[in-house]
């Protein structure tokens, strides 16, 4: 997936390689897998089976 700036205003890659795009990415990545392992480990036992 090549960063492509033909027939656009702007160069993609610079928005995406920016610092708060990947501390984002990384922050809802980690909020999703600690989610799964919070539900696999407490949600059972409490009755919140959202899986």
């Amino acid at each position: 997936m090549a960063a492509d700036s033909s027939g656009r205003g702007y160069d993609i890659s610079q928005w995406y390689d920016s610092k708060p795009v990947k501390l984002g990415w990384l922050g809802m990545l980690g909020i999703g897998v600690f989610w799964v392992l919070y539900q696999r480990t407490f949600g059972y036992s409490h009755g919140l089976d959202s899986m």
